[in-house]
């Protein structure tokens, strides 16, 4: 069984208590502060957490949508999902259990937004959706700097370095902002035809043709979108353990966002994951907590601006 702290340590957003409550909300954020296989860079463990405090200090009104969207949806923080001590795998098993329920179950949210936490828990994700989600209708959307297609690494099969290539095993992936992999994961990115990979100087440039296959890959499909923040360029978010050089724009970034949630059939899902705070800077962690928050808007509201209401109360 799932093993939770009772209650969140504190509220995504910091929103007032008639907007968390469960019953109510259309999202429920799920805090997943895992961290056992990072290969350079530590930290991750307390993404989670810094993204939660730098949420707190948001402002809800957005002019995209004209309103404060998360006072339309309402979003239920639930406690962190503790960690489980062994195996790697039996980490990735405990968040397939946890989410299959959450998402099974008669009160299952619309939206479920997982803060990680080292990449390795988006494969339990998706797992768990899979038992909830027909495996023809499942696709994710993977916005990285690595290509994560290792088949092991550092003696295990569930390391972050081979995310993609266990997500695999499950469904189809279209892979944004890749500019590091070896030469085994070339040669098996290759050979996938349910794999399509689009480097960081095709997806950060001007040039913004690639969004027309994603649109044709993601159409008529559910989709789990798994965004780890080395994806996006350092100068922007340095809070990384393993940055690389290059790397998506925040417009760039919420372009892939809106496209995602507006020609998918659903975003049932997904994460912000790799955040490694550092002390003392606070913009990532803003950023990464904004990124959470815009894709919630995009993913429950869409176009559909007539839902927001300016008028409702705020924190």
């Amino acid at each position: 069984m799932s093993q939770h702290k009772r209650e969140a340590d504190r509220s995504f957003l910091g929103l007032s208590d008639v907007a968390t409550r469960a019953e109510r909300a259309r999202a429920w954020v799920l805090p997943v502060p895992y961290e056992a296989t990072t290969s350079y860079g530590s930290g991750t463990r307390e993404g989670p957490s810094a993204i939660l405090a730098a949420s707190g200090q948001l402002e809800l009104f957005d002019r995209e949508f004209d309103c404060e969207p998360a006072m339309v949806y309402g979003i239920h923080t639930v406690g962190p999902l503790i960690p489980v001590q062994g195996s790697h795998e039996a980490m990735v098993d405990e968040i397939r259990d946890v989410v299959a329920d959450m998402l099974g179950g008669d009160r299952a949210p619309e939206l479920l937004a997982v803060l990680g936490g080292e990449h390795t828990i988006s494969d339990g994700i998706v797992r768990g959706l899979a038992s909830v989600i027909p495996a023809d209708e499942l696709v994710v959307v993977q916005v990285d700097a690595h290509a994560d297609l290792r088949d092991e690494y550092g003696g295990s099969r569930f390391s972050h370095a081979c995310t993609a290539r266990r997500i695999l095993e499950t469904c189809p992936v279209f892979q944004i902002g890749i500019r590091s992999m070896s030469v085994d994961e070339e040669a098996f990115r290759r050979s996938r035809k349910e794999l399509k990979t689009v480097f960081a100087e095709d997806a950060a440039g001007h040039d913004v043709s690639f969004l027309e296959d994603l649109r044709g890959f993601i159409r008529g499909k559910k989709v789990y979108m798994t965004i780890d923040l080395d994806g996006l360029d350092p100068a922007i978010m340095p809070s990384v353990g393993t940055p690389e050089p290059g790397g998506l724009s925040w417009d760039r970034t919420l372009d892939i966002v809106r496209v995602v949630c507006s020609e998918s059939a659903g975003v049932p899902a997904f994460d912000v994951v790799e955040l490694a705070p550092i002390r003392g800077l606070h913009a990532p962690d803003f950023l990464a907590a904004k990124l959470v928050y815009k894709i919630l808007s995009h993913a429950l509201l869409g176009g559909r601006l007539r839902e927001c209401d300016s008028t409702k109360a705020g924190k």
